[in-house]
């Protein structure tokens, strides 16, 4: 169990500790930040980061890893068309992405959030282009087989299934013509993966691999999240056997990466919001 404590000569009450933790593990008594259920502690941090004095004393953070914040977040008028210019990409230069290139996304990745501080998410990361290749067809045949069901039965399926028949089949026929529309010849795939036993895994590989994709745009970098192969790798036993996943773990997110082929000059609308204020 962690031992949380605060050191009252530095302590100014300023109740932020209190506010802030989760768990409510801090509480006023007497004047003073007094703790409760640390048991409970979800080692979120929050804590130690809101501290303006460093007051909190706690066994169970590295507080030396803590890192001064910035004084301000990135500004609306900068942060809109950063967001807004990141595409998808399916075409990719001839260049190679650098281990050291992929370790520094994935060190972005870890940050991101996650329910109740699971910290769960775990990656694999595939550069082996044969490996690559395999995994694509093992997916374009499950493709294929589902583009027969749907056009012979196509009243037992749902309308948006119906809808993407047509491009279940491509993905069949480009492998079989040796092509791959699964990845799209993309040198690097990044799977985010984690228990399914968690009901929070899948919102925190999401998180994280959305953390890759904004990383990515940041350097310069094409992505594109790929749902093609997270779909048919809950169906396809030989994929999960292909990456010898860890047991109970599932595949939530799938990120192509490489350098762009082409670069976007101009960034397209989008439908107004559908929002409802209460």
């Amino acid at each position: 169990m962690n031992s949380i404590t605060i050191d009252e000569a530095r302590c100014v009450l300023c109740e932020a500790c209190v506010d802030t933790c989760p768990a409510h593990i801090f509480f006023m008594e007497k004047g003073a930040v007094k703790t409760q259920g640390q048991e409970y502690c979800i080692t979120c941090g929050h804590c130690a980061a809101v501290c303006p004095e460093d007051a909190v004393i706690h066994s169970g953070l590295d507080l030396d890893q803590f890192a001064p914040a910035p004084e301000r977040g990135i500004a609306p008028e900068l942060l809109l068309p950063f967001l807004r210019s990141r595409r998808s990409c399916r075409s990719w230069l001839d260049r190679e992405v650098t281990k050291e290139t992929l370790d520094l996304l994935i060190d972005i990745a870890r940050f991101a959030p996650t329910g109740h501080n699971a910290q769960n998410v775990s990656f694999t990361v595939i550069r082996d282009g044969s490996a690559i290749k395999r995994l694509s067809g093992l997916a374009a045949e499950f493709y294929g087989n589902l583009a027969t069901m749907v056009r012979k039965s196509p009243e037992s399926f749902p309308p948006t299934v119906r809808e993407m028949e047509h491009s279940f089949g491509l993905n069949y026929e480009f492998f079989k013509a040796g092509k791959d529309r699964i990845f799209r010849d993309a040198p690097v795939v990044c799977l985010v993966h984690a228990a399914a036993e968690n009901p929070s895994s899948i919102d925190n590989c999401l998180y994280a691999a959305f953390h890759i994709v904004l990383a990515a745009h940041s350097m310069g970098m094409g992505s594109c999240i790929n749902r093609y192969f997270v779909s048919a790798a809950e169906y396809v036993p030989a994929i999960g056997e292909a990456l010898a996943l860890p047991a109970g773990h599932k595949i939530y997110g799938c990120v192509c990466l490489g350098w762009p082929a082409h670069e976007y000059v101009k960034m397209p609308a989008r439908n107004e919001p559908d929002v409802t204020f209460i």
